[in-house]
């Protein structure tokens, strides 16, 4: 009876229709910042608290909260329209979000990632409202071993994206990886990879390496290809915004498996809506019974990867709500916004307001509502800006991605550095080597040093790995896990082979008939 009036008392307190129509708009302000390159929901969420000073606590967070999530979701719109995630959670959604724009079906591959988004928040929210005290405990048990253990099984799902060559995914991973070491070190402060330049002291931003990773190099590779190969104006076809029911229903079991994958991950504090999209997509793509198919338009990857990165935002409210713990950088903001209202996250927040709680509960099912129709209405609107001719469209873009860059830290070295990256990812593409390990590599990689060096200070051995029951469950699943998928590629190998062979004997038995 206690949690329905705490229910019922966080529901009376989002249903002034002017804290509604304040969640619609933050919503909506969401949504448009997950779509401009560059701009992210921290970003947002960070511009907006300033103006909740003089708001009731209740409404402050429920805007905050919405804004979280259209953030979030926004992000997938231009990766599928214009091979440019708007944030880093929306990486695995280019791998075949745009494919599908150039075979003629943007509107489908937007209408499954707006769905998928709605999913994966009302999953991962409902796991909110039930097992936070059991999911926060969880994460609790997590030390430096157990980090290094989950973040070496998400680098063993590269060998599901890295394309027909396992090894050149290797090759990018390891690269990604590299790329993360320049900069200060976190651990004990020396300097790496500097070269005696000051601005390479805080290494790479993240926003501007993914934005140059895959937005500019696609600028590149427009600009540079021949004039019959562009997209003429109006020549983009939209098609059929709402899925099919034969879309939905043929992957209820992805839904259900990316929205675990991303509340789980989600838990895990620093890691964020970015891994878990990619680990649920080569999921996605190990469980398929065509993986030749993704990577080239499959509508499974799209879904796997926008239900596990909106999946995240329940399963870092989980942490942020129960424990004080942030999952990401937003929560982190979110509970500087709880704290400056004066709401303690932890336990006591449960207790002493409990309908806080739950109002918050119910922005983000509200949130991810909105979402969905705001996005199935608008985003054909959205979507005639790809009719404008490329002479002008990529300069736009080009201009959009930088002032989107420069607007983070007031730092030209990070428009350099999205430009840097955005001549890496052509260069990689030209040579065929897969961009999402990279990626992967980049994001994981801090997280793998920080914690080995911490684990290796702490206990003067790296045995806890093998020791404690999670961290070497962990290893377990990430062996397994890279043997199957070698396995499986070597079975895909050996088809191609017997179908080439097959068609060789076709060919032959045909010229000796024809003799």
């Amino acid at each position: 009876m206690d949690i329905l009036d705490s229910i019922l008392g966080g529901l009376e307190l989002i249903a002034d229709p002017s804290t509604a129509a304040l969640m619609v708009f933050g919503t909506l302000c969401g949504i448009v910042v997950g779509i401009i390159p560059g701009l992210s929901a921290t970003m947002a969420i960070a511009l907006l608290i300033p103006f909740t000073f003089t708001m009731d606590p209740v409404v402050a967070m429920a805007l905050l909260v919405v804004v979280y999530v259209g953030g979030i979701s926004g992000g997938a719109l231009t990766a599928i329209l214009i091979r440019m995630p708007g944030t880093p959670s929306s990486v695995a959604t280019v791998l075949d979000g745009y494919p599908m724009t150039q075979n003629g079906q943007a509107g489908k591959a937007i209408g499954n990632a707006v769905v998928a988004s709605f999913v994966g928040t009302v999953v991962s929210g409902c796991f909110l409202m039930a097992f936070a005290p059991t999911l926060a405990r969880f994460a609790v048990q997590f030390f430096y071993s157990e980090y290094v253990a989950v973040c070496l099984f998400a680098l063993a799902a590269v060998v599901s994206v890295s394309g027909k060559s396992l090894l050149r995914g290797l090759v990018t991973m390891t690269l990604g990886m590299l790329a993360a070491t320049f900069g200060m070190s976190e651990v004990d402060g020396l300097p790496r990879f500097t070269f005696g330049i000051s601005e390479f002291n805080a290494g790479f931003s993240l926003i501007p390496a993914l934005i140059g990773f895959f937005a500019i190099s696609q600028i590149m590779k427009e600009s540079m290809a021949d004039n019959r190969d562009r997209l003429k104006p109006g020549a983009m076809v939209i098609g059929r915004m709402l899925p099919s029911f034969s879309d939905i229903y043929s992957n209820i079991g992805n839904y259900i498996r990316s929205s675990l994958i991303g509340t789980l991950i989600g838990v895990l504090p620093a890691m964020g809506g970015a891994p878990a999209a990619l680990i649920s997509y080569a999921q996605a793509k190990n469980a398929s019974k065509t993986p030749e198919r993704f990577g080239k338009g499959a509508v499974e990857g799209i879904i796997a990867s926008e239900t596990a990165n909106n999946a995240t935002i329940g399963g870092a409210l989980i942490i942020a709500l129960t424990l004080g713990i942030p999952g990401d950088p937003a929560t982190a903001i979110l509970i500087g916004g709880l704290m400056i209202h004066g709401l303690q996250p932890g336990p006591q927040l449960f207790t002493q307001t409990p309908e806080v709680v739950y109002a918050i509960y119910l922005a983000v099912f509200f949130g991810s509502i909105v979402m969905m129709i705001a996005m199935l209405t608008l985003s054909r609107y959205l979507c005639r800006l790809v009719d404008l001719p490329k002479e002008y469209f990529l300069p736009i873009l080009f201009i959009v991605a930088a002032t989107g860059v420069y607007s983070m830290n007031n730092r030209m070295f990070d428009v350099g550095v999205m430009v840097g990256f955005g001549v890496l990812g052509y260069l990689f593409e030209r040579m065929r080597y897969p961009l999402a390990p990279f990626v992967l590599g980049m994001l994981l990689g801090p997280i793998i040093e920080d914690n080995f060096r911490r684990l290796v200070e702490v206990d003067g051995h790296a045995w806890g790995l093998f020791t404690r029951p999670i961290s070497l469950a962990f290893l377990i699943a990430a062996a397994l896990f890279l043997a199957f998928s070698i396995w499986k590629h070597h079975q895909d190998q050996q088809k191609s082979r017997d179908s080439e062979d097959a068609q060789l004997e076709t060919n032959v038995a045909k010229a000796e008939k024809t003799l």
